[in-house]
């Protein structure tokens, strides 16, 4: 097999899992999913507020 094909399965894969565990359980998959984004928006608000000291800091 080639990396492309291995890399469309795997997509096709995760996409179908998406759409099994939306389709049997919607309210648990938006809390996963809500969950999910809000811990991600935390890492990239803490990483530019970090990265803002650090240039601030460079400045000094």
């Amino acid at each position: 097999m080639q990396f492309d094909t291995i890399k469309k399965l795997l997509i096709y894969l995760a996409l179908a899992f998406v759409v099994v565990s939306v389709w049997t359980d919607p309210s648990g998959s938006a809390s996963a999913a809500g969950t999910f984004l809000h811990t991600v928006g935390g890492f990239f608000s803490t990483a530019i507020n970090k990265g803002s000291v650090f240039i601030k800091g460079l400045a000094n």
